[in-house]
């Protein structure tokens, strides 16, 4: 569930293969609507292969590990009454897991990492059956959609130019009316994870498929991220 530097790097989640372009309610959406300085921000890096993040794992090198859950999610599960299924992309270690799951949801994590699902395993117990090794762009989640997707250091994680299939995945994932909600990083961009979005960014990323109807400033975030996280609440649109 739950966002550095090659030595400081985000959670071990999984990542996009690149497809190009992908539909969004209908319209396309591609990396060609993103600029050429996103693309080049991708370097030498690659977050987007299980390994980076099952090498960070192995070193013990996880600042964006949270080790709890983000005070923004405990006070949106206090205020809402709607339970459903909920997708936990990314999830590293998965505390998340259980915080949604005493809250009477439906909750399924996955990550691309082998040693993000163990260590998720590790710390949810019985739960563990609720994590799933797969790429989250690939899966098949099966006929369902889901109510909620929950975002921590996921979107960061890949570069600038993955973030269109992010988000067309996402909106053929929600239900009609459901909601993508979570913690997102924003900041000037950076050449290695974490990779910060702008608002100009996120209205490109978002506006054909969701729109946003809650946001405020965390105020619990790990040093890493002081100051540049927001909770963010995005509605899934009828594009009909």
């Amino acid at each position: 569930m739950s966002n550095e530097r090659s030595g400081l790097t985000t959670r071990s989640w999984s990542r996009p293969h690149a497809t190009g372009r992908a539909s969004c309610g209908g319209r396309w959406l591609n990396a060609r609507s993103l600029s050429r300085k996103d693309h080049l921000m991708e370097k030498s890096v690659d977050s987007t292969h299980p390994d980076f993040w099952t090498s960070r794992y192995a070193a013990g090198k996880m600042p964006w590990d949270f080790a709890g859950v983000p005070a923004a999610l405990k006070s949106f599960l206090a205020r809402s009454s709607a339970s459903g299924k909920v997708l936990i992309p990314g999830c590293g270690s998965g505390y998340e897991v259980q915080a949604f799951h005493e809250a009477g949801y439906d909750v399924t994590a996955i990550d691309f990492s082998p040693a993000a699902v163990d260590q998720a395993k590790k710390v949810l117990g019985v739960l563990a059956e609720r994590v799933i090794l797969g790429d989250f762009f690939t899966q098949n989640f099966g006929q369902g959609r889901f109510d909620l997707i929950y975002e921590r250091t996921f979107l960061c994680s890949m570069p600038p130019s993955r973030w269109p299939d992010y988000a067309n995945r996402m909106a053929d994932l929600l239900s009609p009316a459901g909601r993508l909600i979570g913690v997102f990083l924003y900041g000037q961009q950076s050449e290695s994870p974490p990779y910060p979005i702008t608002d100009k960014q996120v209205d490109q990323l978002f506006q054909r498929c969701f729109r946003l109807v809650r946001s405020e400033l965390v105020t619990d975030s790990l040093p890493l991220f002081r100051g540049m996280e927001r909770w963010q609440e995005w509605l899934k649109i009828d594009q009909a």
